[in-house]
């Protein structure tokens, strides 16, 4: 989103930024001519990294389990995060977040302050968070490695989602090993027992973690995971349908006059683009740097006007698109201090003409990745579009991911893993706010044979994991939550399957909402209140299961063991007491 939010921070830690966002919005909606402070936001929990020296860089061909021999030239060092806060020593749980799709500096930490803060010492558990292979520091091959075709073989084998499983399963044996507890025989008191936890891509991989690992891990907390479209089990339309549809919920008018701007005014301008002294004086127009448009945007069609004013609109409403659709991750709690609510005031401001609207809301998604403590928007300013690409060669601002991949390295992987495995058909469709542009696979082949040497294989997965049939497959004990007004909620399970295989659906809740960089406040709407209730009940009935008489968890420390006690997913059965010591 750095010029969008995720351009910085991806789905997995996205309110790293929202509230600097909101502001910048606020700024260029209503004072052009004012300097004001732009208020920063602390995510997660800031923690100091740790690193682990015997990580293995290829499980499939040469793994070994943890405390075996391996050849050092299969080892590399990740980097991870801990708490021990809370941990009651052996017999006690484990959390083990997962990484994503963004490196993961100290700044930001464990990720979420409700595990941290809350769950965690509930439950007198450990917190364990490893940062994604080949994010940030956590690099197999080291940073200069490429991602390019001629290395397709290598890249193919290593950066999985597979291997990045196998990573935690090593890391978390040996963190069990370290604190002195019982690793294998699950009725012993002195074992503990594992708990995944992600948001977005690493909901996905907490779910799988308890798919593809059982025997590591004994539960696991998935929110806000796009399992339906990793399973390609999701119409291309559905996602930009419900981003748009939220938009128009959160401001009535958005969603026309966004489409309104983009294809009848911006649209009109592009059209009467004839030379490049005409494409030139509409960059100047849309306050776009005059060296700002990507290389590869002007070399379109050997220099050919229409193909580079085609190519130009197509790339720019990506941009707006996925902004909106960041936008629409972090509208929560819902209302009109949120960004999406100030993105559509803009294009709703009526004393602006069209292009002056585009051209703010670009000088939005700009300052929106300013680091400095003021934002002087009494300059003149320009967008670049070529911040918004991710890194490597043949890099386009449309890429894998059409909800963004974001930028340099980061955007790079993530760009890589939706090309290869993580396929995820969006699109945009006649239902949505934004210009028509169909999604294809020939598309998706094109751009990844040439940027990375892969071709997409979308079912793969799907085949050999067979998480569209969870229950078929035995599987158990996994809790699913979804924010309704979140465009990912289109492809995430949204009804029980089992009775331990469960759902809670939040109407007010965005992307991960119960999993946000804030953790629980007074801010939170009333369904997510009741939520993380539930989510502690649920996984305190889970550990009581699997402890049953042979060893016991260490007593909640307050009323809420007593009051949870045979208690349902119902709300209305929920105790006030429960609440109050949330916050």
């Amino acid at each position: 989103m750095q010029c969008d939010i995720k351009r910085v921070a991806n789905k997995t830690n996205l309110l790293v930024l929202i509230a600097r966002t909101t502001i910048v919005l606020l700024l260029v909606v209503l004072l052009p001519a004012v300097i004001v402070p732009v208020l920063l936001v602390e995510a997660g929990v800031p923690s100091q990294p740790l690193y682990f020296h015997d990580q293995v860089i290829d499980h499939k061909n040469s793994y070994a389990s943890f405390g075996s021999s391996t050849s050092s030239s299969n080892k590399w060092t990740q980097r991870y995060y801990a708490s021990s806060t809370h941990f009651q020593g052996p017999g006690s749980p484990i959390f083990l977040i997962m990484g994503g799709e963004s490196a993961i500096e100290p700044s930001t930490g464990l990720y979420y302050p409700f595990v941290v803060h809350h769950l965690a010492r509930d439950f007198g558990a450990y917190v364990l968070q490893p940062e994604h292979r080949f994010y940030g520091e956590s690099q197999p091959l080291g940073l200069d490695f490429e991602f390019s075709p001629n290395h397709v073989n290598i890249t193919t084998s290593l950066m999985t989602s597979e291997q990045a499983m196998w990573d935690a399963v090593r890391l978390v044996r040996f963190v069990q090993a370290e604190l002195k507890c019982e690793i294998f025989k699950k009725s012993h008191k002195d074992y503990c027992p594992v708990i995944t936890v992600g948001g977005s891509y690493p909901g996905f991989l907490s779910a799988m973690m308890r798919v593809r690992h059982s025997d590591v891990v004994d539960m696991a907390y998935s929110a806000s995971a796009p399992m339906k479209f990793y399973s390609q089990n999701v119409n291309s339309t559905e996602y930009y349908n419900h981003i748009t549809q939220v938009a128009e919920k959160s401001h009535v008018g958005c969603s026309n006059a966004v489409r309104s701007n983009l294809v009848d005014s911006f649209g009109s301008i592009v059209r009467d683009v004839k030379t490049m002294d005409d494409f030139q004086e509409m960059l100047s127009m849309l306050g776009i740097c005059k060296d700002g448009v990507p290389a590869y945007i002007q070399q379109t069609g050997d220099g050919d006007i229409e193909e580079i004013r085609n190519t130009f609109y197509q790339e720019l409403n990506m941009i707006v698109a996925y902004t909106f659709a960041n936008y629409n991750m972090a509208y929560y709690p819902p209302g009109n201090t949120t960004s999406l609510y100030q993105a559509c005031s803009l294009f709703l401001n009526q004393d602006l003409e069209p292009y002056e609207r585009l051209s703010r809301f670009l000088l939005g998604v700009e300052n929106s990745a300013s680091t400095s403590a003021v934002v002087d928007t009494r300059e003149q300013q320009c967008f670049n579009m070529s911040s918004q690409l991710p890194s490597g060669k043949n890099a386009t601002i449309s890429s894998g991911d059409w909800s963004g991949v974001g930028s340099q390295r980061n955007g790079q992987m993530w760009d890589f893993q939706t090309c290869h495995l993580l396929v995820e058909q969006i699109g945009f469709g006649s239902k949505s706010m934004f210009p028509e542009r169909p999604w294809t696979m020939e598309w998706l082949e094109q751009h990844c044979q040439l940027r990375f040497g892969v071709i997409p294989d979308p079912y793969k997965l799907v085949h050999e994991w067979k998480f569209d049939d969870l229950e078929h497959l035995g599987v158990t004990h996994i809790l699913f939550t979804n924010g309704l007004n979140d465009g990912w909620s289109v492809g995430g399970i949204t009804q029980n399957i089992s009775d331990t295989l469960l759902v809670l659906n939040f109407e007010n809740g965005a992307h991960h909402s119960d999993l946000s960089a804030v953790g629980p406040s007074d801010r939170d709407t009333l369904d997510i209140q009741h939520g993380y209730v539930q989510i502690a009940s649920i996984l305190k009935e889970w550990l009581d299961s699997l402890s049953q008489h042979e060893h016991k968890m260490q007593p909640m420390k307050d009323s809420r063991q007593k009051n949870r006690a045979g208690s349902s997913l119902s709300s209305s059965r929920l105790q006030e007491p429960l609440l109050t010591h949330i916050y």
